[in-house]
């Protein structure tokens, strides 16, 4: 009897894995009832040696890894079918621990906010990146598979794994000391680490595990199969993400590929590269080049008018002062208000209106006048008030003697 049960286990896996390399889904099954151990053992091929006295050999050179999951569904089906995929990182770094291997692959699932470890299992197969899952919660995000044998399905809490801690590096930040059920999904846990949490398994006994809530759990993915079964559109995304999936199983993103995909359609005949030619994550290869023959592409500043667009210049200052002293003689509100602040009128300095006291023909009605010729003007009445000569005697280098234009040469001699 017992040699008959053991041959109608292996067919059930050889049958599983057969459809699996045929490309096709794996039927829904369910049970009424998950009380009995012995029936779930029978139904499910990849629960078949869940909760027996395992003897684990060479530890020392077996890999272990924490698996966490987004919630109790994927769990579920990963547990009935034998399966489980990742994101694309995940699953490469997976696939290089089992295809370098010297002994198992072991992996430590729980979910977040469970507050306890629900199951162990095995990796049996490394990463098959044809054969994809339609089933999983979220549809279109998780593509490729890998087998796994369950070992251990019960729910252990983490009170019993406080002891044990790992030191954890993320890029960008420093090392911090966590216990192994605070580390990300996916972390490799050291050798002693891993043989610890193996024997808690081994030991620890607990009459809870995720079998409670398989009913449940069964409606929804029911639910979820006839949603998506005979679903057009559901079929045309699902062949379009896994023939893209396919050929970069290990870099592929769906919402990298869905970005890309919209920019391409929004810039119209632009080119782009085909998706796949660089990775979602990282910049594609670019020779090196000189500094001199980059293409400098920066901050497009806007351009704003300079001083000389919005004033005369610096030399019509004058007539500038003169507009303004010519608008107060007739304004009657010499101050005003703006943006709650109170300001004066400029005021000139005394200098200056003594200068255009003493010659008023130098100021010269700015309005009769062009622009240059404005210019010409006053650069004369400038040069005529300011500019003055320097001369030296090379004879004697101490007498220094100063030249004004508009006045007579006058010596000024050494006292």
């Amino acid at each position: 009897m017992m040699i008959n049960q053991i041959y109608f286990r292996n067919y059930l896996n050889l049958l599983f894995l057969f459809k699996q390399m045929m490309n096709d889904q794996p039927p829904f099954i369910s049970l009424e009832s998950y009380d009995d151990i012995n029936q779930i053992r029978d139904k499910f091929p990849p629960l078949a040696k869940i909760n027996l006295n395992h003897e684990f050999n060479n530890l020392e050179e077996c890999k272990f890894f924490i698996i966490r999951t987004q919630g109790e569904d994927n769990v579920h089906r990963a547990m009935k079918y034998g399966i489980w995929t990742s994101s694309s990182r995940k699953n490469e770094r997976l696939h290089e621990a089992f295809t370098n291997k010297k002994q198992e692959v072991y992996l430590f699932f729980t979910e977040i906010n469970s507050m306890c470890f629900s199951g162990m299992a095995k990796l049996t197969s490394a990463f098959n990146p044809k054969f994809h899952f339609k089933f999983w919660l979220i549809e279109n995000k998780w593509f490729g598979t890998f087998t796994i044998e369950w070992l251990y399905i019960k729910d252990l809490s983490f009170k019993l794994f406080e002891n044990i801690k790992q030191i954890q590096k993320l890029e960008g930040s420093d090392e911090t000391l966590k216990s192994v059920y605070d580390l990300i999904d996916c972390t490799e846990l050291s050798n002693e680490n891993g043989i610890k949490m193996t024997k808690i398994f081994q030991n620890e006994v607990s009459n809870k595990s995720l079998f409670e809530e398989f009913p449940q759990l069964d409606k929804l993915e029911f639910e979820n199969r006839e949603e998506r079964t005979n679903n057009q559109r559901f079929e045309k995304k699902f062949k379009e993400l896994s023939s893209v999936f396919e050929t970069i199983p290990f870099s592929f993103s769906v919402a990298s590929y869905e970005r890309k995909k919209n920019n391409r359609k929004s810039q119209g005949g632009y080119y782009q590269p085909p998706y796949g030619q660089q990775y979602y994550y990282q910049q594609p290869y670019q020779p090196y080049q000189p500094y001199y023959q980059q293409q400098q592409v920066g901050y497009q500043f806007q351009q704003t008018p300079q001083y000389w667009q919005q004033n005369n210049g610096f030399y019509q200052n004058q007539y500038y002062q003169q507009l303004n002293n010519n608008k107060q003689q007739y304004s009657k509100q010499p101050n005003y208000e703006k943006s709650g602040r109170l300001y004066q009128q400029p005021q000139q300095s005394q200098p200056q209106v003594i200068e255009q006291q003493q010659n008023p023909d130098a100021n010269v009605d700015a309005q009769k006048f062009s622009l240059d010729q404005r210019f010409q003007i006053n650069n004369q009445q400038q040069q005529k008030r300011t500019k003055i000569d320097k001369t030296k005697k090379y004879q004697n280098k101490n007498e220094v003697e100063y030249v004004e234009k508009n006045q007579p040469q006058s010596s000024v001699q050494k006292g």
